[in-house]
């Protein structure tokens, strides 16, 4: 079920407050008051049993007996992005009276803007923020909430279990013969920002530095492409990644588009480990795809788009392996991605040893949830 404040925002009303008020502040404040009517009248007509007349009040209904709201993991809290529907939801679990935390999650330090200022009092309510790095924990230092998060490992990396780390045996697990071509996917996203670089000139250095590694892998390796992300298939999303893995591969020549497929369905985090499987390696833009590739044992080289990337992969061993976005040029892309390929085996099992280590962090989190809960 979509989320109660994605279905707020399709409603007339929020929609006339948009085109008169605009995205800003005082829009916030509409949204705000009748989200808060919503979860209000929600309540009331639940206790009556009556019928719950409008598709916001039905997606709130849910929370009304939970115990626990955990909030999913992620970087959306990020002052460059648009995050307010999340603290429509935060607000909504203070409404209603519901303990909360935050699952693992990477921040940025925050802006002076009216969403960190109702973000302030929502981190103080939480019984624990769980944070992928401490560069995050202490990013919470200067609002006061630093005291309720600890750093662990993201909780993807509880899907890792010890597996083959040469390409062979990879193969043979997946069904394929030893000799079978070179099969690589591909996860590309929508970026708004590419560091000192103008949006245009860098949305185009991404686009070509991805085609020419592609291109290159056709032409010099003899490789089969898959564009597959984990953000694709989802209607309420913002962005589906396959939309994008559609203009990057237009108008490729003849003979690398021949090799070239674009998955655009959505997998679950399990059926999408299984299809990753069936490669010998992943180009991914996504952090949570490069964790579900390196959960199967499966060499990922990685394009970075926020520090996460950078510190998640410091921590597996391999910070070198990262390309910054805002540093990407086609050539040396190219040239790293036939340098990687060269060398699968050698980063499967560099990586394979710190996942473990990872896997272990990201059990711990379960524990510290509940810890946290008795204290309260």
């Amino acid at each position: 079920m979509p989320q109660a404040s994605f279905l707020l925002d399709q409603s007339p009303v929020i929609r006339l407050s948009r085109r008169f008020l605009g995205n800003g502040r005082g829009h916030f404040a509409v949204r705000k008051f009748y989200f808060a009517a919503n979860v209000a009248a929600a309540k009331y007509l639940s206790r009556l049993k009556l019928l719950l007349p409008s598709a916001t009040m039905r997606a709130i209904a849910p929370y009304l007996d939970a115990d626990l709201v955990l909030a999913s993991g992620g970087t959306y809290l990020v002052s460059k992005y648009d995050y307010t529907h999340r603290i429509l939801e935060f607000r909504k679990n203070v409404q209603l009276g519901k303990p909360m935390a935050l699952f693992t999650h990477s921040l940025e330090p925050f802006a002076d803007d009216f969403q960190t200022r109702d973000m302030i009092p929502l981190f103080k309510r939480m019984k624990l923020i769980l944070l992928r790095h401490t560069f995050s924990v202490e990013t919470l230092q200067p609002l006061g909430s630093a005291d309720r998060a600890v750093a662990v490992a993201d909780s993807v990396f509880t899907f890792w279990q010890a597996g083959p780390h040469d390409v062979a045996g990879r193969r043979a697990r997946a069904g394929r013969i030893p000799d079978a071509p070179l099969k690589i996917a591909v996860s590309v996203r929508q970026l708004k920002s590419f560091g000192k670089r103008q949006k245009t000139e860098g949305l185009s250095l991404y686009r070509d530095s991805i085609r020419n590694a592609v291109t290159r892998l056709v032409r010099e390796k003899g490789a089969e492409v898959t564009f597959l992300s984990t953000c694709q298939g989802i209607p309420e999303y913002w962005s589906d990644d396959s939309a994008i893995a559609l203009d990057f591969v237009k108008d490729l020549p003849e003979d690398v588009a021949a090799k070239i497929f674009v998955d655009r369905s959505f997998s679950d985090p399990h059926q999408l480990m299984e299809k990753i499987r069936g490669f010998d390696g992943v180009i991914a833009s996504r952090l949570h795809m490069a964790i579900l590739t390196l959960c199967t044992n499966t060499p990922v080289l990685p394009v970075s788009y926020e520090p996460k990337f950078g510190e998640t992969f410091a921590e597996l061993g391999l910070p070198d392996l990262v390309t910054l976005v805002e540093d990407i040029e086609p050539q040396s892309f190219g040239d790293k991605a036939m340098n990687w390929v060269e060398r699968l085996d050698e980063f499967s099992a560099i990586l394979a040893t710190h996942a473990a280590v990872m896997r272990d962090s990201a059990h711990s989190a379960g524990e510290k949830l509940k810890s946290a809960l008795a204290r309260t």
